[in-house]
């Protein structure tokens, strides 16, 4: 009898287990929406699993059991607790009563205000008997989502490339940085909600901003770009590509003939008047990122935009590109003391990491 119940409560772990393993597959994969995974299971034999889509669409429970035949004495297992609104996808409550689910296996609270207990409440309201199981990853897995959720500051990542000796623009080459450097750019950008960069950049650059890797172009960033004075070129890939991928201006100055331009091209225009500084407020940028729903956001410059925003302490991870050439001093702003600035920030070893890319050195800066 011992051995049984020692027996059922290893398998219960175990398929929580599983579940956790569903949901890493497409983790950072699933756009504003967290990735849950989720198994159903009868006498400890698993009948069908589901994992959340790419882009965040179907939920996990929905695919689990959409195409279940209704069974009696069910059990379903989740990672996070499923949700009781309706929104882009219908509430996983209705899916999990509709299959007669007997017994709810969750093992993280989800701290959407939507959501926050409602959907276990509701099930238990139902008869059906809801379950806690403890997970390997310490109800850490959905950290940044729930913290999100508390507070909906965006959790902020920065990147820069730059030469050996620190600039960061090279006449006649629209990229500093090699292969390596720039497929992990673009899998870095699939994994974030939202991009931002500053005017100068853009019109300097004239970048898209989006994912170019075969099969992932569809989890390209949202695209915000700070223009106080709407200088943005009206001609620019990112203004001519708004229709197929999101795109946001923060703007103070009012220019009519730019703001109905832009608007007919579906750029959203958000106005941010002035703070005390003269100057848009770092955190009210990162606050109406978050209130429109997007949970990261990596900012890719230029200089003036990264440096406010390391001043403002607002970066949680950066990352630092730089290439074994030597360039002239004329071509570019230097990024030297702002790598002197992350090394004096990040003084403890295990803060930060290096990784080599051929003729390319990675600095991963954490908090």
């Amino acid at each position: 009898m011992f051995l049984q119940k020692n027996n059922t409560k290893f398998l219960k772990s175990y398929f929580m287990k599983l579940a956790f393993n569903l949901a890493n597959i497409h983790n950072n994969m699933t756009g504003v929406n967290p990735s849950v995974g989720c198994l159903v299971c009868k006498k400890n034999k698993i009948l069908s699993y589901g994992v959340t889509g790419i882009g965040g669409s179907p939920h996990a429970e929905y695919s689990a059991l959409v195409n279940l035949k209704k069974n009696n004495n069910l059990d379903c297992y989740v990672s996070l607790e499923p949700c009781h609104h309706q929104g882009k996808n219908p509430p996983c409550t209705k899916a999990i009563i509709n299959k007669k689910i007997k017994n709810l296996y969750y093992s993280e609270t989800d701290d959407d205000p939507r959501v926050q207990g409602k959907g276990l409440e509701f099930l238990q309201n139902k008869k059906i008997k809801i379950r806690k199981i403890d997970n390997i990853y310490k109800n850490c897995f959905y950290k940044t989502y729930n913290d999100f959720n508390k507070n909906f500051l965006p959790k902020v990542y920065a990147k820069i490339a730059t030469s050996k000796n620190y600039y960061s623009f090279i006449k006649g080459k629209p990229q500093i940085t090699n292969t390596y450097s720039k497929k992990l750019t673009h899998i870095l950008r699939s994994e974030i909600n939202a991009i931002l960069i500053g005017v100068h950049t853009h019109n300097k650059d004239n970048p898209l901003l989006n994912c170019r890797i075969n099969g992932l172009e569809q989890l390209s960033p949202a695209r915000f770009i700070i223009d106080p004075n709407l200088k943005i070129n009206k001609n620019s890939k990112l203004v001519l590509s708004a229709k197929k991928i999101k795109t946001y201006i923060f703007y103070t100055n009012k220019n009519k003939n730019k703001i109905n331009y832009l608007k007919k091209k579906n750029i959203y225009l958000i106005y941010l008047p002035f703070d005390k500084k003269n100057e848009q407020n770092c955190k009210e940028i990162l606050v109406t990122i978050g209130l429109l729903g997007y949970k990261n956001v990596l900012i890719e410059g230029g200089y003036n935009t990264i440096r406010k925003f390391i001043d403002h302490n607002l970066i949680d991870i950066f990352y630092f590109f730089k290439n074994d050439q030597t360039i002239s001093k004329k071509m570019s702003h230097s990024f030297k003391n702002i790598n002197m600035i992350l090394l004096k920030k990040f003084k403890n070893k295990n803060k930060f990491h290096q990784i080599y890319l051929k003729n390319n050195n990675l600095t991963v800066f954490k908090k």
